[in-house]
């Protein structure tokens, strides 16, 4: 996440999947990945967003229901950057949250972008893991291990208000 870019529309849309998804009684993560300096906003980024930065390493890992967004700059790739989270970065994750997402506007110009979500699915549910997207100006990708949360998140976006013809199942 690029200090830029702090109070921007996706971030507006990440606010709102963090706080429908705490509604389901999750605890709600967020590993912003910081680019540039952020010169103490990050504390602010987190209050906008209603969630918490992820614990260090040596803390205890959180108990109950937990969700992770994963804020790269740009998206889903091949491969890890400071720009870039992967599939296999994300399953990694899953180990210990329910339910991980991340924003993702990694898309190649000249292709289909259905069928990029398509590729990313796919490889999520190679790895044993389940997969949606929503498909907007703001395109995120929802992941977990379990279908059924899976599920229960989708119908609690739905009940929100989204249109079901913005997900985009594997």
């Amino acid at each position: 996440m690029n200090p830029q870019w702090f109070g921007d529309s996706f971030d507006i849309v990440k606010r709102f999947f963090i706080g429908n998804i705490r509604e389901m009684g999750y605890q709600v993560f967020v590993d912003p990945m910081f680019t540039d300096e952020w010169d103490g906003l990050e504390n602010k980024f987190y209050n906008f967003l209603g969630a918490v930065p992820l614990p260090l390493e040596n803390l205890a890992t959180p108990s109950g229901k937990t969700a992770l967004l994963l804020d790269p700059d740009t998206g889903i790739g091949p491969k890890t950057t400071k720009k870039h989270v992967t599939v296999s970065m994300i399953i990694k994750c899953l180990q210990e949250h329910e339910i991980v997402f991340s924003f993702d506007q990694s898309f190649s110009r000249g292709s289909n972008a259905l069928e990029q979500m398509g590729k990313k699915l796919s490889l999520l549910k190679k790895e044993g893991a389940v997969g949606f997207y929503y498909n907007s100006h703001a395109r995120f990708l929802f992941s977990s291990k379990s279908p059924e949360v899976l599920a229960n998140l989708k119908r609690h976006l739905v009940t929100a208000g989204l249109p079901e013809k913005r997900f985009i199942n594997q």
